[in-house]
């Protein structure tokens, strides 16, 4: 069980560290999502600016939390992805034509699909936070080391994502 609780840290750490990369690069699709949802203007900014921090705080987390702090790394998870499954929800009730703003412009549209796979990701944080509870992730315990490891793959891995969207307009 230990390897599946693994597997659920690197799959939430990884989609949340594209999920804040593409928000950080396409600030202006997100924040645009954001308007168009019909969102309290004055909440726009503070989400816009706290939600892709709070995803690479939680991706870092996921990966670098002691033991005993990983059920709530989870459980933190959860509830970032089930305020985003909410607010796709509301959209749709609303019948809006907004696209996600999840992972850049390749997000699509709010509906079934976007819906369901936050659904996916919800559960699988919601299992994460079962599993860390009854046993040890296969992950050493935070150190200088592993902190500096994890945040050096998680720079490339967003340094990718960049490269992958600014490839269209690069001059080689």
């Amino acid at each position: 069980m230990s390897w599946l609780l693994l597997a659920l840290q690197v799959i939430l750490s990884v989609v949340l560290l594209v999920a804040a990369t593409e928000k950080l690069l396409r600030s202006e699709e997100f924040f645009a999502a954001l308007r168009l949802s019909h969102l309290p203007a004055g909440s726009i900014a503070p989400i816009g600016v706290a939600v892709p921090l709070l995803e690479l705080m939680l991706a870092l987390a996921l990966l670098l939390a002691p033991a005993q702090w990983l059920p709530l790394a989870f459980a933190a998870a959860a509830l970032v992805l089930g305020a985003f499954t909410a607010w796709m929800g509301w959209v749709r009730v609303q019948r809006l034509r907004v696209r996600c703003g999840c992972f850049g412009p390749g997000g699509g549209y709010v509906g079934p699909g976007t819906i369901g796979r936050n659904l996916l990701l919800l559960v699988l944080a919601l299992a994460g936070a079962v599993l860390a509870d009854q046993t040890r992730s296969p992950l050493p315990g935070p150190s200088l080391a592993m902190a500096v490891t994890v945040t050096s793959l998680g720079a490339c891995l967003a340094l990718l994502v960049a490269l992958r969207t600014a490839w269209p307009h690069l001059i080689l």
